[in-house]
């Protein structure tokens, strides 16, 4: 009588691996990011990077040389987390935030929102900040935009109330305006944010008197230059202006 094969070890963690990426997959494009979403993403990435190492144990059939290739490893990380943890450029992450808040034009409103699938108002300002922090910390290999900062930036999640209130210290309060409409920008920064009384809405400032919201009104993500005469709701209320912690440099 023939055996049944067996399921190795090596063949379920492929395949649990499989189910998980798949899992992710499918949440990661819903619009909205809860907190079981991330824990599914972090598992996901825990359980491939496990699996990576199990595997490349494998490959290597001498165990001193596989010794040898982990503790080097671990000395590059260590030298590049040290040596390599300079301060950011400011204007170039800056610059990063704009283009990935701009490429949300369009996408949907969705409360609660924090994907191309549907996007809110505090979603967009903070979902569009990490994806430039990762973008910029690639390109600069900068541990800096890749560590700590990024991990707990991404994981928190930030109504516009809390970025107005400041809270876990990532905004700071730069002063305040009866209105958008016609309203003095000189001393803003393009990424600085607008948040209405009772932090209700945020709209996150582009330069040359122009304002980009995921608006519950238009029901997508829209950019409008705050005229004087313009009759925009959001931009006929009193606000104030927060700063971002990572771009509080010159």
């Amino acid at each position: 009588m023939a055996r049944r094969p067996r399921w190795s070890l090596g063949t379920l963690g492929v395949l649990a691996f499989a189910c998980l990426l798949a899992a992710s997959f499918a949440a990661a494009t819903l619009a909205t990011m809860t907190a079981a979403v991330r824990v599914l993403l972090v598992v996901t990435l825990v359980w491939g990077t496990l699996l990576c190492a199990a595997l490349l144990l494998r490959a290597l059939r001498s165990r001193r040389f596989a010794v040898y290739v982990i503790a080097g490893a671990a000395a590059l990380l260590g030298i590049w987390a040290t040596v390599g943890a300079r301060e950011p450029s400011v204007s170039a992450l800056r610059q990063a935030y704009l283009g990935t808040l701009q490429s949300f034009d369009g996408v949907p409103y969705v409360w609660g929102g924090e994907t191309r699938s549907g996007i809110d108002c505090s979603g967009l300002a903070r979902v569009a900040l990490w994806q430039a922090m990762l973008r910029r910390g690639v390109s600069e290999v900068n541990p800096r935009l890749l560590g700590g900062a990024l991990w707990g930036f991404w994981w928190r999640d930030m109504s516009a109330k809390d970025m107005l209130g400041g809270r876990y210290g990532y905004t700071r309060v730069i002063g305040r305006a009866p209105k958008l409409a016609g309203c003095d920008a000189e001393s803003l920064h393009a990424g600085d944010l607008a948040v209405t009384a009772g932090g209700v809405h945020v709209l996150i400032y582009c330069g040359h008197q122009r304002w980009i919201e995921a608006s519950p009104i238009d029901r997508k993500v829209v950019e409008n230059q705050a005229a004087a005469g313009s009759t925009r709701g959001w931009f006929n209320v009193p606000v104030t202006f927060v700063r971002w912690w990572i771009l509080d440099r010159p």
